[in-house]
């Protein structure tokens, strides 16, 4: 999965590169608020589609084509739901661009929702390669072609085209043969359990979106739409890289939990949801550290001049929230759904959503864009709180705080060495610290055997040596 997701992130950082190059902060500014309406949109209406068919594939598969019936009947309606909704807002709205760039966002969504319902189909039967080829296939295909029609004249609209056709080429290349034979039907005793399993979690998403992204639609109201496209680059550049590599754990590692409590019992699960907390800290708090710690440098290779200004700051800040997000979702928020008690998420998630909105009308007027980043980081660590106490209740989610602090001091260790390449206005000296840092953060990994890594590494070159002979 490190491969699978890892080269579409890399062509997404390239994207926010280019893009902040090619059009204005304002232009920036619109894509961003249409990227984030329909991640909303998304969010509300198909999100509980895609994580019912995650949860509920592995029990089915041996005859998967009900489960398949049933979500592709929910999809159909939906399809249907947003699109009236859409055209409607798209007719009424009073500004012919933003007219127009809704009409390209409705689109837009059904693409992205089907492309990643497809997505999860590939990881709940654990096929990383197919996984990473739609990944891969979409981001190449659509920055390359959002950016001709950038360069062609079509403004905002030209990466959502790209997404557009991104989306498409890589479902009809992989998704079909997924859903042959497979028909829309109605059956109450398949939506059901699909139902209360999914809108939930529906619910918990579309505030977490709240939290994640209404702050650019408030930034855009107090500031204007050329800040709301500064606020953008910046925190998705932070956050994207950040939740990029916790993402790659976390989609290999929940299927496995899910088999181990399906297969093999709660204790299975927990044992399981120990490790996997180990590598997701182990992997994302260094690079919060690299990130935060090398801001001015990576504000410089890539974003534009419009956009540097307080890049250094917004990104320290989002890589802090990005953190504390990651740990949330990845770790603490699987006790909900491991107990089939989705609910509770929404509670934790409303906290969170109520706060983020409050803080950012009293700071965006008071700070600007540091006051939306720092009530983003203040919103998910309360999430973080929240999730923790109320998820325990329900399904005890084990921390080996050892490890954390194993983890902690390996980090500190490789912390100087980030500093001194901090001082550099050179960004060869950036890359070097960064370099630097992460060989003496995996050395003192082995030293201390974080997660058994020691033990694994002596074992695996124990069998090749064997293997050889």
């Amino acid at each position: 999965y490190l491969v699978a997701t890892g080269v579409p992130g890399l062509v997404n950082f390239l994207a926010i590169a280019i893009y902040t190059r090619l059009l204005s902060a304002e232009e920036y500014g619109r894509y961003a608020l249409v990227i984030a309406g329909v991640g909303l949109f998304n969010a509300v209406f198909f999100q509980w589609l895609k994580l019912a068919l995650l949860r509920f594939l592995p029990a089915h598969r041996d005859d998967p084509t009900p489960l398949l019936s049933a979500i592709l009947t929910g999809f159909s309606g939906m399809i249907l739901l947003t699109g009236a909704l859409g055209l409607l807002a798209g007719s009424l709205w009073p500004d012919p661009t933003w007219r127009s760039l809704l009409l390209v966002a409705l689109p837009v969504l059904w693409a992205q929702a089907w492309f990643e319902l497809n997505l999860e189909v590939a990881r709940s039967q654990l096929q990383p390669g197919r996984y990473g080829l739609m990944s891969s296939v979409k981001a190449v295909s659509a920055l390359f072609l959002g950016a001709l029609a950038v360069l062609w004249g079509l403004g905002a609209k030209g990466p959502l085209l790209g997404l557009l056709v991104g989306f498409l080429v890589a479902s009809l290349l992989w998704g079909r043969s997924r859903w042959k034979g497979v028909a829309p039907k109605i059956s109450i005793s398949r939506l059901k359990p699909i139902l209360a399993y999914g809108v939930p979690l529906t619910a918990n998403f579309a505030l977490a979106f709240v939290v994640s992204s209404s702050d650019r639609f408030l930034i855009a109201w107090f500031l204007g739409e050329g800040a709301a496209g500064v606020y953008a680059a910046s925190y998705d550049l932070a956050q994207q890289s950040l939740t990029l590599l916790m993402t790659v754990v976390n989609l290999a590692a929940y299927p496995l939990v899910v088999r181990a409590l399906e297969v093999r019992g709660e204790l299975a699960a927990k044992q399981q949801l120990m490790e996997n907390g180990e590598l997701l800290l182990a992997v994302a708090l260094p690079c919060a550290v690299g990130l935060a710690t090398l801001a001015p440098g990576i504000a410089v290779v890539f974003l534009d001049t419009e956009f540097q200004q307080e890049a250094p700051h917004l990104i320290l800040l989002v890589a802090m929230a990005a953190l504390l997000s990651g740990i949330r979702a990845y770790h603490f928020d699987l006790a909900f759904q491991l107990g089939r008690r989705t609910l509770g998420q929404v509670w934790v998630m409303g906290g969170a959503a109520l706060l983020n909105v409050l803080l950012n009308l009293w700071w965006i007027p008071a700070f600007g864009l540091l006051g939306a980043a720092w009530a983003t980081v203040v919103a998910y660590a309360a999430a973080l709180l929240m999730s923790a106490y109320l998820g325990r209740r329900i399904f005890a989610v084990p921390v080996n705080w050892r490890s954390v602090g194993k983890v902690t001091f390996a980090t500190a260790v490789m912390l100087p060495i980030l500093l001194v390449g901090r001082t550099s206005e050179n960004w060869f000296a950036w890359v070097g610290a960064g370099m630097g840092a992460a060989v003496v953060y995996g050395v003192w990994l082995l030293l201390l055997d974080v997660g058994g890594l020691r033990s694994k590494m002596l074992g695996l070159l124990r069998r090749l040596r064997h293997a050889v002979r």
